[in-house]
Formats: structure tokens, C-alpha cells, sequence
């Protein structure tokens, strides 16, 4: 993809930003490295991001860090396709339209999980089938990576970009949905949303000024409630008129949101349903691990929830050869003659590696001896990193110390979580099974997890992959109506939201989980 850019920009990556949905890694503070382009013509300063990502051939070419050149004259760039309209967003088993719904009605209604990096819908017809799927790329990603980026950009003068937005993206996916089964908005009935407490105060448009600053309250923590036609008063004709109610889940805390109330209520819906079919329920840690990290210790007399900066390493964003899930992006790993054969999504040839490709190769590296148990990698590769694969152009794939110290960060974090929350919750042993829910679950090898540290030893042979539950909890929602919001009302009085950091053995606990 080629882009024009006049010499008035700050930067080349202004006109990217504003003409695609290439994401912004670091907020375009230059760490990450990712925002490459290449100077077709024309001239672009030198930065010190491009000394420090680049090797003096690779600058000569015309390579620049993109966020970090600026135009000396008009130029026209080179911009490396990330692949982020491919990439792969877990959403709910598509069933059969019912032929009751099919002959009697066309009404239906509407899921959706706005994730801080992806967005997934669900078309509901009037018997409770989820009829069709959609998903797309939050486009907020130009303004950071993760939901700390979002706030401080909202919070600099740009919450009504930011808001914008992501009502764009919510507006162009439910129409896209609709027009699978040839339905059109009045046919819709209501619309359940559930996001993380940043992405569901942007759509709503409210301030998120409480998120800023400690003790990260949410606006409210109540259901959200508008009209469609609130959310997007610049609509004409027929749909300004169409009286099409909008909920959003409430939010537990700044950074333990709607997403997370809409999961714990699928879960322990669905266990009330393993009780009355006389299955043994037990106690359950539920991990939902994405740009941030929520954790929820569920028992029979209550539910403690937190969350822990774990940063957007399993989203690829902080490691150097990062990818979110779209082909050819490395998802697992094997030792093959004392090296690392990598598998990638849909065969393709390698173009990063994921969080769960991330994972595979750590703990394969440990394995091998090439990191140690502090976290340091062998002599050899100290300097230039360890080669996992090359891309088709040539560029190499390859996780540097940095990049090892940023896992140990965030499998720190998560551990630390696993470990306080357990104890916090007054049971003496481990949860009985460990949920991960979202991308992070979907087919990560339990045992390498366990390898690193991210998981305890006892959830070998207890952890299982439940799918995207905020989705799957909006979908419930819909489904049960008022009784449903009851059921919602009542499992938040029995949660306890916990300040990790408040813990006087977080410090503690959290460098001890640094080590493999």
C-alpha cells in the first residue's frame, strides 16, 4: 500500500493513521518499531528510532520508523500490511435458523463484544439462535494498543475522536451482520453490549475522567441504557425513526469491566446448569488475558474479581516481532534437532508470532537451555536475539532479551493474580478448574504455560478453553430478557472487586513469579 504524505505532516504516520487502520502500537512514542514504512520519493528525516530498529543498509534503502521521520519535502511511502483485517476473532457457534422464526418472524436481535483490539457480533433471531457472525479490527487502534493509550488520549482532548470512533466500527459491523440474513435495523429489537469499563464508556459517550487516575472508578455501575438513535443522532430517513433500545453490562471497576460481568454470568449460568444436571460444579478461576488481564475466583458463596497490568504482550503489541492473530502469524512451536519449527495460521508463511506462539516458544527456549531461569538469554544471543523464523522478504522473526524480559512482566503479573486471588478467597486449595476464556485460551498448550509460569501446576489436566464468554453472555442476555438482568443484579452482589496492588504481598509475590 502506497500513501502520499506533504511535508506539513509532523510525521509519516500521520497520513497512515489517517487514511487506514494500521495500529499504533506504542502510541507512536517509537519503542515498538513497528510502524515501518519506506520512502518510495521524496525526503525523511532520520530519527533516533531508526538508528536504534534499523541497520545503517536498511536506512540507506529509504526504511524509516514512521512515527518518528519526518517529511523534509511531499513524500510517497511504503506501508507494510499488517494483515489486521484477517485476523481472527473468536465469536459463538453459527446454528440453524429455526423454522418457527423463519415462517413467523423476521425479528431479531443483537450481540456485540467491542474488545480494545477486536469486535465481534451476533445476529439473534426471535427463537434464541445465533444466526450469523460478523467481526472487524477496533479501527481506535491508531490511537494506541491498549486501553491506557485510549484514556490518555481521551483524556488529552481527543474522547470525541475516540468515541466516534468506535461508533463507526459498532455501526458498520451490525450492518454487515444484518445484510448476511438479508435483515435490515427495523427488524432488530434491542442490542446488548458488552465491553471492557473504556470501550463501553466511549460508545456511550461518557467521561472517562474517573478512569485517569487512581482509584480507576467508572462512570457508573449500573446498566447502560440509550436509544440507537442517540448513539448516532446524524442518521436519516427510516432509521433516525426506529425505537431500538441499546444495553451495555455494568462494569465492576476501571479495569474490571462489562466484558468480565457478561462472562462471569455465562459461567456460572451455564454451572447452575451443570448442578441441575447433576454435575459436580466446584470452584473456578476464570482468566480472561488480553490487553489487560481479569482474573474471578468463583465459589458458591462468592466471586472475588481483580485485574493486573499485564500489558498488551499476548496481543504481540510490546514484543518486537508481535502479531495479533491473523495468518501467518507463529502460533505454536516444537523442538525439532535442538531448534524451534514453528506452525503458523493457515499454513502461511511467518510474519510474527502471537501470544500463544509466544508462550510455545519461551517455554521451548527453556527447554533448550537458550534462557535460564532468571530470564537471561544464552551469551550468543544476548545481542541480536534468537532467530524463530524469517518472513518471506526476508525479515527476521526473533525474540530479543527485551522481549523475554517484557514476557516475565506480564506472566509475573498474571501469576501473581492467580496466586493472591486464590488466597484471598479463603480456600485452602487451588481452584477444582481453571477457565481461560478469549483468544489467550484458544488452543494454548496447557503444559508450556505451566512451563513459564503463567498457570500453577495444578492446572494440569483442570484448564479448558471457554471460548469468548462476553459474546456468549450478551447472547444469554438476550435470550432470558428481564429475567436475565435479575440474574445479573444478583451475581453482582456477590462480587468483591480487590486492588492487587493494595495487597501488601503483591511486591512480593509479583518478583517472585518474574523468575521461570
Amino acid at each position: 500500500m502506497r500513501i502520499r504524505v506533504g511535508s506539513d505532516r509532523e510525521n509519516l504516520w500521520q497520513e497512515v493513521q489517517k487514511q487506514t487502520r494500521v495500529p499504533s502500537y506504542c502510541s507512536g512514542n517509537g519503542r515498538c518499531g513497528k510502524c515501518l514504512v519506506k520512502v518510495i520519493s521524496g525526503e525523511a528525516s532520520v530519527s533516533a528510532a531508526d538508528r536504534k530498529h534499523l541497520s545503517e543498509a536498511e536506512i540507506e534503502e529509504g526504511y524509516r520508523i514512521g512515527c518518528q521521520s519526518r517529511p523534509l519535502t511531499e513524500c510517497e511511502i511504503e506501508v507494510k500490511d499488517h494483515g489486521e483485517e484477517d485476523m481472527q476473532v473468536l465469536a459463538v457457534s453459527v446454528e440453524e435458523e429455526s423454522t418457527v422464526a423463519k415462517k413467523e418472524s423476521r425479528l431479531c436481535s443483537i450481540a456485540v463484544d467491542i474488545g480494545t483490539t477486536t469486535l465481534a457480533f451476533a445476529l439473534v433471531d426471535a427463537s434464541g439462535a445465533v444466526i450469523a457472525t460478523e467481526q472487524l479490527i477496533n479501527s481506535q487502534r491508531s490511537y494506541g494498543a491498549d486501553v491506557v493509550s485510549r484514556i490518555t488520549a481521551a483524556l488529552k482532548g481527543q474522547e470525541a475522536e475516540l468515541t466516534e470512533c468506535i461508533r463507526r466500527d459498532v455501526h458498520e459491523g451490525i450492518h454487515r451482520l444484518l445484510r448476511k440474513k438479508n435483515r435490515t435495523l427495523s427488524d432488530v429489537t434491542k442490542i446488548a453490549v458488552a465491553g471492557n469499563t473504556t470501550m463501553e464508556q466511549l460508545f456511550f459517550g461518557l467521561s472517562l475522567e474517573g478512569l485517569g487516575s487512581y482509584p480507576f472508578t467508572p462512570h457508573t455501575k449500573g446498566f447502560l441504557k440509550a436509544e440507537y438513535r442517540e448513539l448516532y443522532p446524524e442518521m436519516d430517513g427510516s432509521e433516525c425513526e426506529i425505537n431500538l433500545p441499546v444495553m451495555g453490562f455494568p462494569c465492576i471497576a476501571g479495569f474490571v469491566g462489562g466484558d468480565i460481568t457478561a462472562g462471569l454470568f455465562e459461567l456460572t449460568a451455564s454451572k447452575e446448569e451443570e448442578r441441575n444436571g447433576k454435575k459436580a460444579a466446584g470452584t473456578q478461576l476464570f482468566l480472561d488475558i488480553g490487553t489487560n488481564g481479569e482474573l474471578a475466583y468463583i465459589a458458591e458463596d462468592a466471586i472475588i474479581v481483580a485485574s493486573t497490568a499485564a500489558g498488551p504482550v499476548f496481543e504481540g503489541a510490546a514484543i518486537s516481532c508481535g502479531a495479533g492473530c491473523v495468518p501467518g502469524a507463529i502460533y505454536a512451536t516444537k523442538i525439532a534437532e535442538d531448534m524451534l519449527e514453528c506452525k503458523t495460521i493457515e499454513g502461511k508463511s511467518p510474519v510474527g508470532i502471537c501470544g500463544s506462539g509466544l508462550i510455545e516458544a519461551v517455554a521451548d527456549m527453556l527447554t533448550l537451555g537458550l534462557i535460564d531461569r532468571e530470564g537471561s538469554l544464552s551469551p550468543f544471543y544476548q545481542k541480536n536475539g534468537y532467530l524463530v523464523a524469517r518472513t518471506k522478504e526476508g525479515w527476521e522473526v526473533k525474540l530479543t532479551q527485551t522481549d523475554i524480559r517484557e514476557f516475565q512482566m506480564a506472566k509475573a503479573a498474571i501469576a501473581a493474580g492467580v496466586e493472591l486471588l486464590t488466597k484471598e478467597s479463603g480456600h485452602a486449595k487451588n481452584p477444582e478448574r481453571f477457565e481461560l476464556a478469549g483468544g489467550f485460551g484458544n488452543g494454548l498448550s496447557v503444559n508450556k504455560a505451566i512451563k513459564t509460569g503463567i498457570l500453577p501446576k495444578e492446572a494440569g489436566g483442570k484448564t479448558t478453553s471457554v471460548g469468548n464468554t462476553a459474546l456468549k453472555g450478551a447472547v444469554r442476555l438476550l435470550r432470558e430478557g428481564e429475567a436475565g438482568k435479575l440474574q445479573i443484579e444478583k451475581l453482582l452482589s456477590r462480587i468483591r472487586h480487590v486492588q492487587l496492588a493494595e495487597c501488601e504481598e503483591f511486591q512480593a509475590c509479583y518478583l517472585r513469579h518474574m523468575n521461570f
